[in-house]
């Protein structure tokens, strides 16, 4: 009895902590959604004797951004191998100068080094290997010398340049002010930015993925192979002569034209770039340099960067300020005072921003970066501001790539969070209200059980820091159906062994005694399943619904084969007979267990063919019809728009085409015409240099606003995929699906003989296959939480098929005479009950989701429910006749090998 009372003082307990830990969740959705997110309010409707954290939601539920961004290793590489250059150039000429110039050789991962003629090249190379004892020797022509890292080193290079882009990141978001970022390097290289709450993608885009490689390059003046070319210049291009009359600078608003004016006549070690700027027209005029190649001074020199004024301009227009290290004040003041009366250009992101003439050696370790003209002095100034922020944060090691950019509304995502609450209290009413009506007062104990599954859950979420999302709140749905099925399994357990002839109370010990492994084996395939989701998909969303099913299964564990069992005890605990206690039970004055004799057996061949006509339906059907692939997988651009008033779609395409959107789908969100997923081929971001709307972000959202003002539009969403990132993104969901299915395989193989591991293997095929139906046949989207939805149907179809296995093996056991056949129809007869009961809890619990839920994952709810019909007929038909099939297969193979001997 003092275990009893222990066990139900440890249930009370931790039923308390969890009570107070989510009381800041409970209060947090009590707040009025426009100010829910408002910290201040928040602090102030907790009392000081609560915790001041809760369920923290995710960017789908609270509206933010979230930008997927790409580092282009190689010119990373490039840029290190210039800053080596210059390094090698500093210390080769201390002394008296030997090294001509150092420069990277772009694209070829090499250091060129081009020496004096007096310098002896073998000692030159002890020196240098010496010093730089990474660098090797490649190639040589005459004095020039190519120098290369080793694969190991440049994997160094690699990581370093990742490490510091996700550091550079990390800063310039800290030094913006932005609340709860997520920053974080995903296994491919490429870092996840999730900026909760904020509204403004374009500037995110503009401030993250500004590469800000500041560099100070001498213009080359020696060289005068260009002058020939002025006269050569073709309309719209014209050729001056600077500085020392050898220099040439070409300006033209066609940058191409120059390109191919000057092609093949920059000599080795030199480059052209551009400086630009913004006519009245809003188009570009661009001038030409020719610089060196080496990188003389680099961002990694600046110390500080502030906004200033230019006091070289009459407007008095803003600049920033740069303030330069101890080392890089001495360089460049070094630099300055050797390069008196030549051009030195400063060049940010490739293009140069000025390139005056040094008239004298500047010291005091600061310098100005001008602004280019055309623009107001706002704009300037928000300028310059950006660009010292940006500065200040560090320069990023390689050019940026958006690969991946989702932006939720800040309307829609708490609106997301409401439905998704009513999901999760709907399918758990049902639940309970199903679990009544079933067992009576056992479902009492099983109504308990779940109730302080969910507090538990929520209790967990919220102690480690985990964000809810929208499939989240799927998952979270899905484990209540996974504990029901538990407590349906206990619950018929119990009824069999008391009828069976034990007493009430060793009935219920020897139920939960043998309901155990089957609990145990059948929530560690789902959780494989799910594993494999949270290692194989980066995603915030798909990684919350991973989260939540994880979380979710292990409480359930807890709750089914603990909690249950200790209130069952304590429900049975006192000096009540045992007449009273089986009419507690609800077995009223039954005596012996009524098994039914349905020969499903009988029924396999026919649910075989059918099972092989849906796989080739599917087949057919996806080769000529081929999958709805969303822009997750597919790449491109997708954009959910909400009116206040019904809007023809024609008149929705049309105002996508004027803005310059050619080739797009639409399709119709319910069926008041208030509501339109948008999807297209092309990225809506602003391209470098782009001024026409199409393809620029800003404008067509203003041409597209603009055309539907009079409908009150709004923008609710709007995803971008790249095209590279959504095959990989197919490729992951495939590795999913397949890790997934080789993992249960396993486990099933530890667990069980190999009679079973075929029936379930091709149990779960089929079930993929009918599950995929769905997005066939239907035409629906297939997106990230399609991926979640056929890992958990694999999940479910394996743990309804555990069940029965564990039967059969337990009727094998203990009849071990039986035929093989009949032990399989005796053991489904036995667990039918249970079967139906958990589908139908399951799907109960799906209802929520079918009932509430919203576009985004009603799909998904579909599917699952899809799925676990599916694998209710499939555990009873399928797989149980294959292993029957198998036994025979093996049996007759024996046969013919000993015929054969």
């Amino acid at each position: 009895m003092n275990s009893l009372r222990n066990r139900i003082l440890f249930i009370v307990l931790l039923t308390g902590i969890a009570a107070w830990s989510v009381v800041p969740t409970f209060v947090y959705f009590s707040i009025p959604k426009a100010e829910r997110n408002d910290a201040e309010k928040m602090s102030a409707a907790l009392p000081d004797w609560l915790p001041k954290e809760h369920i923290k939601l995710g960017l789908d539920l609270q509206g933010g951004v979230q930008l997927v961004l790409g580092v282009d290793i190689d010119v990373a590489i490039d840029n290190k191998m210039d800053r080596v250059g210059t390094e090698v150039t500093r210390w080769a000429n201390k002394s008296k100068k030997q090294v001509s110039r150092a420069w990277a050789r772009k694209g070829q991962q090499t250091l060129r080094i081009e020496l004096e003629d007096s310098v002896d090249i073998g000692d030159f190379k002890v020196a240098l290997k010496k010093e730089f004892p990474g660098l090797a020797q490649s190639d040589r022509d005459g004095k020039k010398l190519d120098f290369k890292y080793s694969d190991s080193q440049l994997r160094e290079i690699r990581d370093a340049a990742l490490s510091q882009a996700e550091r550079v990141v990390r800063n310039r978001i800290d030094k913006w002010g932005v609340s709860e970022p997520s920053i974080s390097r995903r296994v491919d290289g490429s870092i996840l930015v999730q900026l909760p709450g904020f509204k403004n993608p374009e500037k995110a885009r503009d401030l993250l993925g500004r590469t800000a490689q500041l560099q100070f390059k001498m213009v080359n003046e020696e060289f005068d192979g260009l002058i020939s070319l002025i006269g050569s210049a073709p309309e719209g291009v014209i050729g001056e002569r600077r500085g020392n009359d050898k220099a040439v600078s070409f300006i033209s608003e066609d940058r191409d034209a120059i390109l191919k004016l000057v092609e093949g006549k920059v000599p080795d070690g030199s480059e052209i770039y551009f400086e630009e700027e913004v006519l009245a027209n809003n188009k570009v005029r661009y001038t030409s340099h020719l610089l060196f190649s080496a990188v003389d001074l680099s961002g990694e020199d600046i110390l500080d960067a502030s906004v200033t004024i230019d006091s070289s301009s009459l407007s008095q227009d803003p600049a920033v300020s740069l303030k330069f290290t101890g080392g890089g004040g001495k360089r460049f003041a070094d630099l300055t005072g050797d390069n008196v009366n030549k051009r030195m250009a400063i060049v940010l992101d490739n293009t140069v921003v000025s390139a005056p003439v040094i008239n004298q050696r500047i010291s005091g370790g600061s310098a100005q970066i001008t602004l280019g003209s055309g623009t107001n002095y706002n704009e300037k100034y928000q300028e310059a501001q950006d660009l010292a922020l940006i500065l200040k944060s560090g320069a990023l090691p390689a050019p940026i790539t958006i690969m991946e950019q989702r932006e939720v509304g800040a309307t829609l995502g708490p609106e997301l969070a409401d439905r998704g609450v009513k999901s999760v209290v709907g399918g758990l009413m049902l639940v309970l209200l199903f679990m009544l009506v079933v067992y009576r007062r056992p479902g009492f104990i099983s109504c308990g059980a779940l109730v302080l599954n969910a507090l538990f859950l929520l209790s967990l979420m919220a102690f480690f820091g985990f964000a809810l999302t929208l499939p989240g709140f799927a998952g979270f749905i899905l484990t209540l159906g996974m504990a029901v099925d538990a407590n349906v399994l206990i619950n018929e357990r119990i009824k069999q062994e008391v009828l069976s002839g034990k007493g009430p109370r060793k009935g219920v010990e020897t139920a939960f005694d043998k309901v155990f492994w089957t609990i145990i084996d059948a929530n560690v395939t789902t959780l494989i399943a799910a594993a494999v989701l949270i290692e194989t998909n980066s995603s915030g969303p798909i990684k919350g619904f991973a989260v939540a099913l994880i979380l979710g299964i292990l409480v359930s564990m807890f709750t089914s084969l603990f909690v249950t069992k200790t209130l069952f005890k304590f429900a049975l605990s006192g000096d009540k007979s045992d007449a009273q206690l089986s009419r507690w039970l609800g077995l009223g004055k039954d005596k012996q267990m009524r098994v039914g004799s349905i020969n499903f057996l009988s029924f396999g061949r026919i649910a075989g063919i059918v099972a092989i006509v849906i796989g080739l339906a599917v087949i057919g059907v996806s080769s000529t019809k081929g999958m709805n692939w969303s822009v997750d997988f597919a790449g491109g651009t997708e954009v959910e728009m909400t009116f206040d008033k019904p809007v023809q779609s024609d008149v929705v395409r049309g105002a996508f085409v004027k803005a310059g959107i050619g080739s797009l789908v639409l399709q119709t969100i319910g069926d008041k015409n208030d509501h339109y997923l948008i999807r297209f081929e092309k990225s809506l971001q602003d391209d470098a240099g782009s001024s026409d709307k199409d393809g620029n972000a800003e404008g067509v959202r203003q041409v597209v606003n603009q055309e539907l003002s009079q409908y009150g539009s709004v923008i609710q969403r709007s995803d971008f995929v790249g095209p590279l990132i959504g095959r990989e993104l197919r490729e992951q969901g495939i590795l999913s699906v397949v890790l997934a299915i080789l993992g249960i395989v396993v486990y099933i193989w530890l667990r069980f003989d190999m009679r079973f591991a075929p029936g379930a293997v091709i149990k779960m095929i089929v079930d993929v296959f009918i599950v995929m139906g769905f997005y066939i046949f239907f035409h629906r989207s297939f997106d990230l939480t399609s991926i979640a939805a056929l890992l958990t149907a694999v999940g479910y179809s394996v743990n309804d098929t555990i069940v029965i296995y564990d039967r059969i093996r337990e009727n094998l056991n203990t009849n071990p005479r039986r035929k093989l056949s009949e032990n399989i129809n005796i053991s489904l007869n036995e667990t039918l009950s249970r079967t139906i009961n958990t589908s139908v809890t399951t799907l109960f619990a799906l209802c929520g989701i079918l009932i509430f839920g919203t576009a985004q994952i009603w799909n998904f709810a579909a599917a699952m429910g899809i799925g676990v019909i599916a694998a209710t007929l499939t555990s009873t038909f399928v797989a149980s006749s294959l292993v029957l099939w198998f036994e025979r297969w093996q049996k007759n193979r024996m046969t013919a090998e000993k015929v054969t001997a």
